[in-house]
C-alpha cells in the first residue's frame, strides 16, 4: 500500500474519532424502526455486508423494476430516495411503510439475517473479505471526515474486528444469510460480487428471475447500461450525499467537511486489490477470522464459499 498522506492527528486520534463518529451513524430509534417496519411479502431487500456491491445491486434492482413498469429509471437525485436504507430511513426522513415509485418495494440493508426485518424477500451479495476490507478502509474514514493517513490499516482492522462496524463481522453476516437461504431458498438469492464483475448480464438475469420479472431485449440492454461502471462511476446519483447530509450533524462532522471518496469511484471495485494493497498483518488477521468462522462450516477458502452459492 502506498505511504499515507501526512496527517495533523496524533497517534491513535484518527481511529478514536472514527469509532466515535461511526457509533452515532444511526440513532437507536431509527435502527429499531428499520427492524420493525411493516414489511410486505413481496418487498425485496438488498442485504450486504458493507462494501460488497450494495449500491451496484440496488441500482440493478431499481432499474429492473422501472424497466418493467415502463417508467424513467433515472428519475432520482440520489438512489437512497428510491431505495431507502432500513435502519437509517427514520434519521433521513424517509418513509419505509409508504408506496414507492414502482413494485416491488425495494430497500437497502447491511443487517444480518438474524437482525433484519423478516417477512420479505432478500438479495444478498458477498465478496472476498480481503477486498471488502480494502474498500471499507478506503471509504469509511473519508466518509466520516477523517483525513487520509490518520488511521493505519492495522488500526482499522483491529477496530472492525472489535465491533466498530454496525454490521458485525463478515463471517457471521455471510453464514447467517447462507443458513437463511437453506431454510427458505425461494426468498433468498445469494450472489458473489466477483460474478457481477465477470458476467453482469448473467447476474441481471438471475436477479430479474428472482424478482419474477421478464425483461425484453431492449429493457435488459437499458438495465445493463445503467448498471455499468461507466454509468455509475463518479455519478452524483450514487455518492450518498442525501444520507451524509442528513446525518452529518448527529455524527459530529464539522460544517465544512467534504466527502471525497464516492461509492463508485475511479480505481475502485477491482477484484484482488485487497491482496495487493493490504499489509501482511491485515491479510493474516482476515485469514484468521476466516479460519475460525468459515472453515468449521466446510469452506476452506472464499472461493469454496462462492462456489457453494451456485449449488
Amino acid at each position: 500500500m502506498a505511504s499515507p498522506s501526512p496527517t495533523t492527528m496524533g497517534p491513535g486520534e484518527g481511529i478514536e474519532l472514527m469509532k466515535a463518529r461511526n457509533a452515532r451513524m444511526h440513532s437507536a430509534a431509527s435502527v429499531a424502526h428499520g427492524r420493525q417496519f411493516n414489511i410486505r411479502s413481496d418487498d425485496i431487500m438488498c442485504c450486504t455486508y458493507p462494501k460488497c456491491g450494495t449500491t451496484w445491486c440496488t441500482q440493478i434492482l431499481h432499474q429492473i423494476r422501472c424497466a418493467h413498469a415502463g417508467i424513467d429509471g433515472e428519475a432520482f437525485d440520489e438512489i437512497t430516495e428510491v431505495v431507502p436504507w432500513d435502519v437509517l430511513a427514520l434519521d433521513c426522513g424517509l418513509d419505509l411503510d409508504g408506496e414507492q415509485v414502482a413494485k416491488p418495494r425495494l430497500y437497502k440493508s447491511h443487517e444480518s439475517a438474524t437482525t433484519v426485518r423478516r417477512g420479505g424477500r432478500y438479495v444478498v451479495v458477498v465478496r472476498d473479505p480481503t477486498d471488502v476490507f480494502n474498500s471499507f478502509y478506503e471509504f469509511l474514514p473519508a466518509y466520516l471526515g477523517i483525513e487520509r493517513g490518520a488511521i493505519t490499516p492495522e488500526e482499522f482492522a483491529d477496530a472492525i474486528f472489535a465491533g466498530a462496524s454496525h454490521s458485525g463481522g463478515f463471517g457471521e453476516h455471510y453464514l447467517s444469510w447462507f443458513d437463511a437461504r437453506a431454510e427458505n431458498p425461494e426468498n433468498v438469492l445469494m450472489l458473489a460480487y466477483e460474478d457481477m464483475k465477470s458476467d453482469l448480464g448473467a447476474v441481471v438475469d438471475r436477479i430479474a428471475a428472482f424478482m419474477r420479472i421478464e425483461l425484453d431485449a431492449a429493457s435488459r440492454a437499458l438495465v445493463l447500461e445503467r448498471s455499468s461502471f461507466a454509468y455509475m462511476r463518479n455519478n452524483p446519483k450514487f455518492d450518498d450525499h442525501l444520507v451524509r447530509g442528513k446525518v452529518a450533524k448527529q455524527i459530529g462532522l464539522p460544517p465544512d467537511s467534504n466527502f471525497t471518496v464516492g461509492k463508485v469511484r475511479d480505481g475502485g471495485g477491482v477484484v484482488g486489490d485487497g491482496a495487493r494493497k493490504q499489509p501482511l498483518a491485515v491479510r493474516e488477521a482476515i485469514q484468521a477470522k476466516w479460519s475460525a468462522q468459515m472453515v468449521p462450516r466446510g469452506f476452506a477458502s472464499y472461493d469454496d464459499f462462492r462456489a457453494a452459492l451456485h449449488l
